[in-house]
C-alpha cells in the first residue's frame, strides 16, 4: 500500500511534466485507460479462474464506466493543467467527506458527532487550500475538481452497494475499457488526441500509465491481507508525496496558510479512518 500510495502521489507530477511537453489531458487519459485495460485483462488471465460478474451488474458498471468514472478522472487531470499538483491532490483526496454523508444517506451507515466535527475540519482545510492556491483564474478548475471529487465519492459508494461480492479485477475489466472508449471518442471528436509527442512527454505518459497500472495491482494485492481501513490509512501517503514532490520538483510555492490547510485535510482524513478502524 505504501508503494502504491507513492506511485499515485507522483502521478500528478508526471502529468504536469507531460502537459509541459504539449500532451493534452485526453491523450494522456486515453493511453492510461487503454494500458490499464490490458494490465487488468492480463491479470484476469493469470488468475486462471472465472471472476463472478452477473449479467444484471454489467449494465450499471458500463454506465458508471462511461459517465461518472471518466468525468471525475478528467476533472482531476483537467484541474492539473491549471492548479499546483499539491492543491489538486489534497482537494481530490477529500472524497472521504462525501463518502461519509453518502454512506449515511444511501447505505444507512451511522455518523457520530465526532465524525461530523472531523468532516467539518476537513472541509475547512480544503477551503483554506483552495483559497490560498497561488494561481489567478483558477476558480473554474477548483469547481471542476470539487465536482470530480463528488463523482469519485459516488462511484465508491455505488461500488459498495452494487459489487460487494465481485472481485475488483472484474469491476475494472468493465469500467476501464468503457472509460477508454469515452476518452478516445471525445478526444477524436474535439481534436484533442495527439499521439506525436516530444521525447519528454512520451516518457512522462509512459511512466504515468505504468505507475498507475502498477499501483492498482498493488492495491488489489494489499487488500488480500490488509483490512480496508488500514489500507486506506496507508494510502494517505499519496497526498503527502504529491505535496512534497510538487514543492521540491516543480517549484510549487507553499504559503503558511496553505500548509496549514493541507495538514488539516490530511490529519482529518487520517483521524476519520482511525475512528472507523476502532
Amino acid at each position: 500500500m505504501l508503494v502504491s500510495a507513492t506511485l499515485y502521489g507522483i502521478s500528478p507530477i508526471l502529468a504536469k511534466v507531460a502537459y509541459a511537453s504539449g500532451v493534452t489531458p485526453l491523450t494522456l487519459l486515453s493511453l492510461r485507460a487503454t494500458f490499464g485495460t490490458v494490465i487488468v485483462w492480463i491479470g484476469l488471465a493469470a488468475m486462471r479462474r472465472a471472476v463472478p460478474l452477473t449479467r444484471p451488474l454489467l449494465a450499471p458498471l458500463l454506465v458508471l464506466g462511461m459517465t461518472i468514472v471518466p468525468a471525475q478522472v478528467f476533472a482531476y487531470f483537467y484541474a492539473l493543467t491549471v492548479l499546483p499538483a499539491s492543491s489538486a491532490s489534497v482537494i481530490a483526496n477529500t472524497s472521504p467527506v462525501h463518502v461519509a454523508w453518502m454512506g449515511r444517506v444511501f447505505l444507512g451507515e451511522s455518523l457520530q458527532p465526532a465524525d461530523l466535527g472531523i468532516l467539518a475540519a476537513i472541509v475547512s482545510g480544503a477551503m483554506l487550500v483552495a483559497g490560498q492556491t497561488p494561481h489567478g483564474g483558477h476558480v473554474l478548475a477548483l469547481v471542476v475538481l470539487a465536482a470530480g471529487t463528488l463523482g469519485s465519492s459516488f462511484y465508491l459508494v455505488a461500488q459498495r452497494r452494487l459489487v460487494q461480492d465481485v472481485h475488483p479485477l472484474g469491476v475494472l475489466a468493465v469500467v476501464l475499457p468503457a472509460s477508454a472508449v469515452v476518452y478516445w471518442g471525445v478526444g477524436f471528436a474535439t481534436n484533442q488526441i495527439h499521439l506525436a509527442m516530444q521525447p519528454t512527454g512520451l516518457l512522462a505518459v509512459a511512466a504515468l500509465t505504468i505507475s498507475a497500472a502498477t499501483a492498482s495491482v498493488f492495491v488489489l494485492v494489499a487488500l488480500r491481507t490488509l483490512p480496508a481501513t488500514h489500507a486506506a490509512m496507508l494510502g494517505m501517503l499519496e497526498p503527502v508525496v504529491a505535496v512534497v514532490c510538487s514543492v521540491l520538483l516543480l517549484g510549487d510555492e507553499m504559503t503558511w496558510l496553505r500548509a496549514v490547510g493541507i495538514a488539516t485535510v490530511v490529519s482529518g482524513i487520517a483521524a476519520l479512518q482511525l475512528r472507523r478502524a476502532a
